[in-house]
């Protein structure tokens, strides 16, 4: 029996201060072999038609993104078939995908052709109710994570006055010097791809990371408190891989989406992740710890515990009440799935599932596909 495809998830788009956060131009490059857009409403089925074509494609020893959805866990918005250049992806709201060379390369899926119109109709009222009182959650819900950014900056501010930069450089250099050791400077610059590892859902902080960050065999953990640079060595030595062609795989962070995280540089097989509450990376045996409060003065820490503590505790209490925010939109959005899926012809949506399997399964026996930025 063939070996079992890897399964890797990730998100593509995430609840941040800054509204919904999509990187969804990033799911698979524009020059795919075939992208499918599902279009439909909720409870139709999009979810469980897209993971019952991945679970047959990974049976089969084909490699699977699972692109998982930040306001349901449970469900995914998208699959994504990395050895042949293959995607279907929820193209609806908050995340509208439309076609960007149809026909060529990517077509719309339309969910509404198996649905009862008339009697999905017969709840207009009830729909357009829920759809605002959704909205009206997470517009709280990304107030209070920007009212929790906010605080967590001056949590950050706290630790940047007494933090030496210096070190932090050299703890840079020192990864970059011992990941890519003689290799130069390329004339032709690597790609990047942007996610999210982690993301904000009505069950909390959610990650993935043991498919991200744990396939690979050499994983740099940077610990420390807010301010001290994580992020920035991080993104740092991402950088200057790609400055040397590699392809670079940068994970956001969902509190603030223009810092990166995590980095994958997937030819090295070499990952950095930091840890840090409310993302905490329980680090390996093998894994090297890099301290960043080695570069903390300890009489500025000091002068800053009280403040500190309320900075944390503060921050805490918003970040809770915004997933709360979060769990009330996803019961909502339950309820109206409720009126949708009684009137879908899911025996119709069956056999389009087993002739778009076919599909797949008829470009995997086509040439393979190769991109340089490829996930």
């Amino acid at each position: 029996m063939a070996a079992k495809g890897r399964i890797k998830k990730v998100f593509p788009g995430c609840n941040t201060p800054e509204g919904f956060y999509s990187f969804y131009d990033y799911i698979i490059p524009p020059d795919a072999t075939r992208i499918l857009i599902i279009k439909g409403g909720p409870g139709v089925g999009k979810s469980t038609f897209m993971r019952y074509i991945a679970n047959a494609m990974v049976e089969r020893g084909f490699d699977v993104e699972l692109h998982c959805c930040s306001s349901d866990n449970g469900a995914i918005d998208g699959v994504v078939f990395p050895q042949i250049g293959v995607a279907l992806m929820d193209g609806t709201a908050p995340h509208v995908v439309d076609p960007k060379t149809p026909g060529a390369v990517d077509e719309i899926v339309h969910f509404g052709q198996y649905w009862d119109e008339e009697k999905i109709r017969a709840h207009k009222g009830e729909i357009m109710a829920c759809n605002r009182e959704i909205s009206r959650r997470y517009a709280r819900a990304y107030r209070f994570l920007k009212a929790a950014r906010l605080i967590y900056e001056d949590w950050e501010q706290a630790n940047i006055e007494g933090m030496n930069f210096g070190l932090a450089n050299q703890k840079a250099d020192a990864i970059i010097r011992e990941i890519l050791d003689d290799i130069p400077v390329t004339a032709q610059v690597g790609c990047d791809r942007h996610l999210f590892a982690r993301a904000i859902t009505p069950d909390g902080m959610v990650d993935h990371l043991e498919t991200v960050i744990g396939p690979c065999e050499r994983k740099y953990v940077i610990v420390g408190k807010p301010g001290t640079g994580k992020s920035v060595l991080i993104e740092k030595v991402g950088r200057a891989a790609l400055e040397r062609g590699f392809f670079v795989e940068m994970y956001h962070c969902p509190l603030n989406p223009n810092k990166v995280e995590h980095v994958v540089i997937p030819q090295l097989n070499v990952a950095l992740t930091k840890s840090i509450e409310p993302h905490l990376y329980v680090a390996g045996p093998q894994d090297v710890i890099v301290n960043m409060d080695e570069g903390l003065d300890p009489a500025v820490e000091k002068k800053y515990t009280g403040l500190v503590q309320e900075d944390k505790e503060m921050f805490f209490s918003l970040f809770e009440r915004a997933i709360s925010f979060i769990g009330e939109a996803k019961v909502l959005h339950d309820k109206v799935e409720t009126y949708y899926a009684p009137y879908m012809d899911f025996e119709a949506l069956a056999r389009l599932r087993e002739h778009t399997l076919e599909r797949v399964l008829g470009y995997a026996k086509e040439a393979k596909w190769q991109h340089a930025c490829k996930p």
